[in-house]
Parts: C-alpha cells; sequence; structure tokens
C-alpha cells in the first residue's frame, strides 16, 4: 500500500489506525485542509501531519510478510536437524550420539517420514518426525541450542585448555565441578568420558540452578561445541 492508498482508506474509513515500528497503535484522521493525519496520544482534536517519508513508520502494517509456506515451514524443522548432523560430521571423535546425529535423515525423507496425529489430534496433519522422536534429544526448549569452549574458557581458560587436550589425545576427567564454579548464573560441571572397550569418547557440559541438581545438559558434538541435549 502507497502513500495515496492509505489517504484514500482513510477518508473512506476502510482504515482507522495502524501498528507503528516501536509497537503502539497511531489513529488516522484526514484534517479539514484534506491532509493524512495522525492523532496524539491521548488527543481526538490534535494530531500531526503524516507524510509519505513517515511511511517507514509503518513497513509492517502496509507490506506485512507473506504467511510462511508448509515448504518453508518444513525447511525450519528440518535446519534444526540439519544442524546436529552438519556439527558432528565436523568431530574428530565418536560415540552413541554422534552416530545418532550422523545418522540423521536428509531433508526428502526426512519430510516423507510422518507420524501420524492421534486420534483426539483431530485438526491437525501429519508431521516429519522430530529430534526426539528420531532419538537424537529428548525433546526440550534447549534442542539447537549451542555453546561453545571458546565462550567457557573467556571466563575458564586453563580448564578449557585442559579439556581440549582430553579431547585430542582421548581420556576421561573433571574439569569444572559445579560445587564451586558458576558459568551464566548456573552452576557449571565439564567432564568427559571413555569407553576403553569401544573407543567412544564423550564430553558433558551441565549448567544446574544453584544448590538444585536440575537444569540443562548439554552434550559435546565436535571439537568446539556443545549443543543442547536435556533439561531436568
Amino acid at each position: 500500500m502507497n502513500y495515496r492508498e492509505l489517504h484514500e482508506a482513510v477518508k473512506n474509513g476502510s482504515i482507522i489506525g495502524a501498528v507503528a515500528t516501536n509497537g503502539k497503535k497511531d489513529r488516522f484522521f484526514i484534517s479539514d485542509g484534506g491532509s493524512l493525519c495522525r492523532f496524539k496520544p491521548r488527543s481526538n482534536r490534535r494530531g500531526y501531519v503524516v507524510c509519505e517519508s513517515d511511511l517507514a513508520r509503518y513497513e509492517q502494517f502496509l507490506h506485512p510478510k507473506p504467511p510462511s509456506t508448509a515448504k518453508e515451514k518444513l525447511g525450519k524443522g528440518y535446519r534444526l536437524i540439519e544442524k546436529y548432523k552438519r556439527m558432528a560430521g565436523e568431530a574428530s571423535f565418536t560415540n552413541p550420539f554422534i552416530r545418532d546425529c550422523l545418522s540423521l535423515p536428509d531433508f526428502d525423507s526426512w519430510s516423507r517420514d510422518l507420524v501420524e496425529p492421534s486420534s483426539w489430534e483431530k485438526d491437525k496433519k501429519p508431521r516429519p518426525k522430530t529430534l526426539y522422536e528420531l532419538q537424537v534429544t529428548t525433546g526440550t526448549q534447549i534442542d539447537g541450542k549451542v555453546i561453545s569452549l571458546n565462550r567457557i574458557s573467556k571466563k575458564y581458560p586453563r580448564e578449557i585448555e585442559r579439556f581440549r587436550e582430553s579431547i585430542r589425545n582421548r581420556t576421561a576427567g573433571t574439569y569444572i565441578t559445579n560445587r564451586w564454579a558458576k558459568f551464566a548464573g548456573y552452576d557449571i560441571s565439564l567432564e568427559t568420558d571413555l569407553d576403553t572397550e569401544t573407543g567412544d569418547f564423550r564430553g558433558f557440559l551441565s549448567l544446574e540452578y544453584a544448590g538444585c541438581g536440575n537444569g540443562y545438559y548439554y552434550l559435546l558434538i565436535n571439537d568446539e561445541n556443545f549443543i543442547g541435549y536435556d533439561v531436568d
């Protein structure tokens, strides 16, 4: 919608206002002189002239984004799954979690492998499987959230250097313990584990509420990053 169309819509009463970029709703009127105007806050008599250059103030109202297509919505879901697969492909080690990530389906097979809605979900349509249903995560709000070693090293540089040595040498150990360490407002613990029989190497990051034993849990997905896995 351009300036002339907005002026005409206000004049014929089909539009009486619009939400501005600041989140507040402006009310429109046509002045006695025929100018497009917006009322002052809490006034029904006085206002300001709206010039053509002011239309950027109502960009979202005048030029709304088209609704996402079904394919775009599928793409958003797949990008989360692709993130796990891509990042796991950068790991120099392996373990059951890494192998599960690497075996995640590509877009075509993922979008065809649908989950039928339950009998009580009458308005639902078949949908692709989630990370939880693909048995990669427990299905929480931290799915896809990444915490890098570089970020942790800003507060614990020596501990992260030892952790990196553990990755290179495939050794088990505890590098930060939540009995004394804090990170982003949580108790933090950082450790690695090695299965001597299979050679599987794993890294664990826990961010727990102080003195609670509950929080957010991440798994090492490659040599430089943890990724969301579980919430307790």
